[in-house]
């Protein structure tokens, strides 16, 4: 092996690459689907007014696909960003940057054969001390095939500087020493200058080049070892630096909970929320029991803002813990995001729609998904659900900010879509007018508020009641509708009315009326009222991130999206954020209140 650390890369990368381009004070970012100023700025550690100088217009709206020039003046803690460029290969980017293609992985987890590709940005590791091709092939050990270590064994072996040495005996000459090893006397004095003004000496020792037909020979080799080398295609160096095999976790699973419980207060309404989270899990460990898996659960109250967690996780309580769950306050999310960062524990988010930490910690799992990429995935399921569509948006003047809406107007600007846009008091007739025959009327408050709604139903009502039956006609709303149903139950089944959440149940659904008997019978309680049922939530949460982790051990982020765990409540579809980063759940239900008196709860990646 210490042969194969002696590579010289740097005769490698001079006649390979080249110099690089001097350093431009920008990279590109290509915006994906849900991408908004805010989360790409928090991505590079730039503002957003540092995204909008280098791109005027970005402050309006930006647009999946849309290249962003990001600012260079915030770099990684250790290393840089690169934007992936034309012709560039894994192996390219490891030997020019001088790391190996293990550690360029594990920089950047979410960054596979599939999506390496022009456009996607990445981390890139300071260099290291080692010869980037020697450590990746180490790194790959038995999955690096024969042929990959035999083209990195001639490339070591040619690129050596000398022959050999030879010492000198007694009355050796320089013709005698040149004619032994087939090279000429001014070869000889090449390789050791010191000997044209000087007499051989006895015992010294003396630099054997090459020949000249052995070097011509030896570049022959080199220059093919190197084009083998550098057609070696990424995704086998991908599979070579996948050495680790999928296995289920054995033994005992030790997960850990930190909430603000805050027991030694009175409880209130956020308390009894967390306890009923907890308690949630709870039943979901027993439900893993039966199915024999074991977990030891580790709970710890976190307390207010004012605390730190920081002593508790390095008290020595976490060292054996698989996985975390929570914690809820920003500032202890941010301790925790360092200690898992640290110890390579995933950490699962469940409350906090804006920890920041997603975009830069490949260990966070981030559940209440930050707005702008909930709504993308919101606009791809309604025009999936309705494909000819004629939207109608219903404004309340006092709720004219809406980001939904605003997002929603592009999309539909962008596809040729017909909108239009009346008050919330329009009269009866003039709605009337907006319908048409042939598309499918779909009608949209731009407030999530019940006091439009209240306004809205009962023209709502009216409309459905007297328009032809040739017309077609829908509301369409938000999570708050499923609080709303209790009182305007009749209304929203009249008039047809579909919403959209990232969770739902009810006493309807068969899986909600068993959770709700077992909580029962388990806690001799009802669950307290709340959207979301943070039971439920407990459950699904407890039970999908440690059923994975039982199934698949360390490597159950590669099967994230495999689980169907039957969720009460809650969705689960993961995706990264980035290469570098984590996870958001994009997962989206549509609720249909239809006017036969059904409710269909439609998940639409089933």
């Amino acid at each position: 092996m210490r042969n194969l650390r002696t590579i010289i890369s740097t005769v490698v990368l001079a006649m390979l690459f080249g110099v690089n381009a001097s350093a431009q004070e920008y990279f590109l970012h290509t915006v994906t689907q849900g991408q908004g100023l805010y989360s790409i700025s928090r991505m590079y550690g730039v503002t957003e007014d540092d995204i909008i100088k280098l791109n005027p217009g970005s402050e309006k709206v930006i647009r999946t696909g849309q290249e962003l020039r990001i600012p260079n003046s915030k770099q990684p803690a250790s290393g840089k960003f690169h934007t992936i460029q034309k012709g560039e290969t894994l192996y390219r980017l490891s030997v020019e940057n001088r790391i190996s293609v293990k550690e360029l992985c594990d920089a950047n987890p979410g960054l596979s054969a599939q999506n390496f590709k022009i456009g996607q940005v990445i981390t890139i590791p300071a260099p290291s001390d080692e010869d980037p091709l020697t450590s990746t092939i180490e790194n790959a050990g038995d999955e690096a095939p024969q042929e990959i270590k035999a083209y990195a064994q001639t490339l070591q072996s040619d690129t050596a500087q000398y022959k050999t040495t030879h010492v000198v005996k007694k009355r050796e000459t320089i013709f005698r020493i040149s004619r032994n090893y087939n090279i000429s006397q001014a070869e000889f004095l090449e390789a050791n200058p010191e000997y044209r003004y000087t007499k051989l000496q006895q015992g010294a020792t003396v630099k054997i080049p090459f020949s000249r037909d052995e070097l011509d020979l030896r570049k022959k080799r080199l220059s093919e070892a190197k084009k083998r080398m550098e057609s070696i295609s990424d995704s086998t160096l991908f599979r070579m630096n996948d050495v680790t095999a999928d296995a289920a976790h054995e033994g005992v699973l030790t997960a850990a909970l930190i909430l603000p419980f805050a027991l030694d207060d009175s409880a209130t309404t956020d308390q009894k929320k967390m306890v009923e989270f907890y308690q949630g899990m709870l039943l979901a460990l027993n439900k893993l029991k039966n199915e024999g898996v074991s977990v030891n659960l580790k709970v710890f109250d976190s307390k207010g803002d004012d605390t730190s967690i920081e002593p508790l996780l390095e008290s020595g309580q976490f060292d054996d813990v698989n996985i975390i769950f929570g914690p809820k306050n920003t500032s202890h999310i941010a301790e925790a995001a360092k200690w898992s960062t640290a110890h390579q524990i995933p950490l699962v988010l469940p409350m906090n729609s804006n920890a920041d930490d997603v975009f830069n910690n490949p260990y966070v799992f981030q559940l209440n998904t930050p707005q702008s990429y909930f709504h993308q995935e919101i606009y791809n399921h309604f025009l999936e659900q309705f494909p000819n569509p004629n939207v109608i948006i219903l404004d309340a003047d006092e709720y004219r900010k809406n980001d939904f809406i605003d997002g929603l107007k592009t999309i539909l600007a962008d596809r040729d879509i017909p909108f239009s846009t009346v008050m919330v008091d329009t009269a009866y007739q003039e709605l009337m007018d907006t319908l048409v025959s042939d598309k499918q009327n779909i009608m949209i408050i731009n407030s999530p508020s019940s006091g439009p709604l209240n306004t809205m139903l009962p023209v709502l009502q009216l409309i459905t009641r007297t328009k032809a039956p040739e017309i077609e006609t829908h509301l369409f709303g938000y999570p708050e509708y499923q609080i709303y149903a209790q009182d305007h139950l009749d209304e929203l089944y009249e008039v047809d009315t579909w919403f959209y959440s990232w969770f739902y149940t009810n006493n309807l659904l068969k899986e909600s009326v068993e959770f709700n008997t077992l909580f029962r019978r388990s806690f001799s309680r009802q669950m307290m009222i709340s959207y979301p049922s943070f039971a439920s939530y407990g459950y699904d949460t407890g039970y999908y991130f440690l059923k994975g982790m039982s199934m698949y051990g360390k490597d159950f982020e590669d099967h994230l999206n495999e689980l169907n765990t039957d969720p009460v409540q809650t969705g689960f579809k993961f995706e990264r954020v980035n290469n570098w980063g984590g996870f958001i759940n994009r997962k989206v239900f549509f609720v249909h209140f239809s006017n036969d008196h059904k409710v269909e709860k439609i998940d639409f990646d089933k």
